[in-house]
């Protein structure tokens, strides 16, 4: 989408709209590379272009400040009050030259979380609904795959490290109540 800015001509008074370059969400960008929007998170986090935000569920991935402080990218509300971020062209070329790099280092996996990765597609192709939510998935790969690092989960579901953390989190709360009932149950 292209962005303008609108500026006062001081000689006569008129008003001037300044295009100010093609400017893209991170969705459109996922689209132009041929990758899912949560795959193409991932790996932005990896390159340092985006940064978690908040805590538990207000967990949000945003512009990394210095993307923002430099002008390769905006912070935008919708009408409706929603948040999202904008990156311009500069951004889109210094992410074009470092995005197969990039990939190739998110895609690495340890010999462990190539056999999870193997094992997880084989189960989705199994199932009657091939979706499974990503915290299925991490729940998946945490009662299958204990020894797995995070990281690589995060790989394998192409999502960033601190959701991946998050859902463990919220598994082992789950278990733990499991336990302690019944625990009190037995005494």
């Amino acid at each position: 989408m292209e962005y303008f800015q609108d500026a006062i001509d001081r000689t006569n008074g008129d008003i001037l709209r300044v295009s100010v370059g093609e400017w893209i969400t991170i969705s459109e960008l996922a689209k132009s590379k041929g990758v899912g929007p949560r795959q193409t998170r991932a790996i932005l986090v990896e390159m340092g272009f985006l940064a978690s935000e908040g805590q538990d569920r207000d967990l949000k991935l945003r512009l990394a400040s210095w993307v923002t402080d430099c002008g390769w990218g905006r912070r935008q509300r919708s009408f409706k009050g929603i948040q999202f971020d904008v990156i311009g062209p500069d951004a889109h070329h210094w992410i074009n030259d470092r995005w197969d790099n990039a990939v190739g280092e998110f895609a690495s996996l340890s010999n462990l979380g190539q056999t999870a990765r193997d094992h997880l597609r084989a189960f989705l192709d199994r199932r009657i609904d091939p979706d499974m939510a990503v915290q299925e998935q991490v729940c998946w790969l945490v009662d299958f795959y204990p020894a797995l690092s995070q990281s690589d989960k995060a790989r394998i579901i192409g999502v960033t490290q601190q959701v991946v953390s998050k859902y463990e989190k919220v598994r082992r709360v789950q278990i733990d109540r499991r336990i302690s009932k019944r625990n009190a149950i037995l005494h």
